[in-house]
């Protein structure tokens, strides 16, 4: 007989005792090596640069060396089945595609490349699928609320994009990769880093290419292809007063093909994804640190029927913030500074207004005290289009033993109405609302952090309570107009672990999730109850091998829960292999099985597919 998820309602008392005993199963687990840890170093979670063990917030940091590893061809790829992470999307490569961090809406995450806010004005979304994985350097998670030192969208946390530097470099360095696999897939990159000390420079090229499969059921029956091309630069001098200069770019455009609604004609989009920045950092006194950036992204798409222009969306966001970090004692960190962000829409939709600004004033102290770990934050926001908004949060950890942390947290958060919500005006009367609040969130979170010698593992229980969710309502026959009328609640256990096992690398989340709308009970669309991925990797020699499995439980479509779409797993291989210190191949096989799933009702995921790879790195 099934059994439902009730581990939301279980009594603390009885909590409390479950934790314990785990947390002392796993500190003395015997059967692993000792793992040789190196400290990661994290700078989003508090906008400066801490370790694991000073950050008190749910991190995860990718690094080049996991994505190729991976061998992942998209972004998705890479986070899909982390805790707290799932997917949704309109098929295979390239088509839209939306994540879910901790269950919150997709719009309710904040995206950053190298410090820079990019995503959607209109949709307040982020194009996931266009972002090229192969510009990456490396990917830090932050879940849970971080309004209070980055603003609006920070409902669910922070996800932060570094683009590709030369910082690994010395001298000049040649590296690039050339690959071919299923559905007449072709992805090439090819790249130059160096570095004398003083002066780090990156510079690539890629391209990505898909002739794709029918993405959808009964419609447009003809395959969805995709192409993209990418380039990122990147280039960071140190001065000899001590003054740092740095600035990097990245641009990904290209077509993608998708089914509409007339199943006898041909539906596609050019797309544009742009960032850049540049970057001042200048220590001015041994206990003041003064940092400057100014940047801009563009998000563009134009849409074509039978190839003819139908509509056009584009976003610009210029934006610059000012940063100060004041050592307060041996043990005591203030980080205080200014926001700006312009948002500017433009393209074929009608909005009364095409653009909004937004300053923000933070201020978070971090400090350690013993066995005590406390970080408080505050944030004043001032937006042209809803007025003032204030957000916090407050940290506490505690160190049990060398080797075992408990922590609690409490921290609001805020989402600003999109210019569709506000702005858009349609000739049939359905407009958006200008009297619209920002959606707003409570989150609590309770964890409990090991770090013993076989590995590391955690255990974070959290509760999102979001008011204010804006919805688009009927007011009149066919007349729609945006209203603050909804509400969710988000009950979460997630569980993570990794060690070696006689030679196998192992990392493990799980995560158990309750998202609800909190006047109907019914579960979020998109959202899986539970999800669980596992990585097993080993190398022997010159030659590498993985796996990857991942589980879902089902989701529903709909509001309503009517449409269900069943839970899967899926299984991936991979293989590489060094046939010496520059040259050696990568192989992969995705979904072993060739398992038929959906993440979004009427739409087809790939079956089993192969992909092969060269791969030169110059020493």
């Amino acid at each position: 007989m099934p059994v439902k998820n009730h581990y939301y309602l279980i009594p603390l008392s009885h909590l409390r005792t479950l934790l314990l005993g785990v947390s002392a199963s796993l500190l003395t687990l015997p059967s692993a090596q000792a793992v040789e840890r190196l400290e990661t170093i994290n700078v989003t979670a508090t906008r400066t640069a801490r370790t694991a063990d000073e950050t008190l917030a749910s991190v995860t940091v990718i690094t080049r060396k996991d994505i190729d590893r991976q061998q992942a061809l998209t972004l998705p790829q890479v986070l899909s089945g982390l805790p707290g992470i799932t997917f949704s999307s309109n098929g295979g490569i390239g088509k839209t595609t939306s994540l879910f961090l901790r269950g919150v809406n997709s719009n309710q995450l904040l995206v950053l490349i190298d410090g820079i806010r990019v995503g959607s004005a209109s949709l307040g979304a982020t194009a996931w699928e266009h972002l090229p994985v192969t510009q990456i350097e490396r990917i830090e998670i932050v879940r849970g609320p971080q309004s209070h030192i980055y603003g609006s969208d920070a409902i669910g946390g922070v996800i932060q994009i570094f683009t590709r530097d030369g910082s690994a470099a010395k001298g000049f360095r040649l590296d690039g990769e050339i690959g071919y696999g299923t559905h007449d897939t072709s992805d090439g990159n090819l790249g130059i880093s160096g570095g004398n000390g003083s002066t780090n420079y990156s510079l690539r090229v890629a391209g990505l290419k898909s002739n794709g499969f029918d993405s959808t059921q009964g419609n447009d029956p003809d395959d969805d292809g995709y192409r993209q091309a990418s380039m990122s630069g990147n280039i960071k001098h140190h001065f000899e007063n001590g003054l740092t200069f740095q600035l990097s770019g990245v641009r990904s455009a290209g077509n993608t093909e998708y089914d509409g609604f007339l199943a006898d004609s041909d539906y596609d989009a050019d797309f544009l994804q742009q960032s850049y920045v540049g970057k001042l950092s200048y220590a001015l006194t041994p206990w003041w640190d003064l940092s400057v950036n100014a940047g801009e992204s563009r998000d563009r798409s134009e849409n074509y029927v039978d190839g003819r222009s139908d509509s056009i969306f584009e976003t610009r966001r210029p934006q610059a913030s000012w940063q100060n970090d004041f050592s307060i004692g041996d043990n005591g960190l203030l980080t205080a500074g200014i926001d700006f962000l312009r948002d500017k829409v433009g393209g074929t939709s009608s909005y009364s207004r095409t653009s909004r600004d937004n300053t923000g004033v933070f201020a978070q102290y971090l400090g350690d005290f013993g066995n005590n770990n406390l970080s408080i934050g505050l944030r004043y926001d001032d937006n042209e289009s809803f007025g003032s908004h204030t957000t916090g949060s407050l940290a506490w950890g505690y160190a049990v033993l060398d080797s075992l942390r408990l922590i609690a947290s409490y921290g609001t958060a805020f989402k600003a109405p999109t210019f569709n919500d506000l702005y858009y005006e349609d000739p049939f009367g359905s407009n958006g609302n200008p009297d619209l609040d920002p959606e707003t969130s409570r989150s609590y979170e309770l964890a409990l952090e090991g770090t013993p010698e076989w590995g590391t593992w955690s255990l974070r229980l959290y509760r999102t309570d979001i008011d204010d969710l804006i919805q688009w309502t009927e007011i009149a026959p066919w007349v729609w107009q945006p209203q603050n009328i909804a509400s969710a609640r988000i009950d979460g256990l997630e569980v993570s672990a990794s060690t070696v096992l006689s030679g196998w690398r192992l990392t493990a989340g799980l995560t158990l999730l309750n998202p609800v709308d909190s006047d109907t009970d019914k579960l979020l669309p998109s959202r899986n109850k539970q999800t669980f991925r596992l990585d097993v990797d080993r190398r022997f020699g010159a030659t590498g091998l993985g796996a990857t499995w991942r589980a879902y439980s089902h989701s529903y479509n709909d509001p309503e829960n009517q449409t269900r779409i069943p839970g899967y797993g899926l299984v991936d291989l991979r293989l590489e292999h060094y046939f010496s210190p520059v040259w050696g191949i990568r192989g992969q096989v995705k979904n072993l099985f060739d398992k038929d799933y959906q993440t979004r009702a009427g739409y087809h995921e790939a079956g089993t597919e192969l992909f092969l790879s060269v791969f030169y790195q110059s020493q």
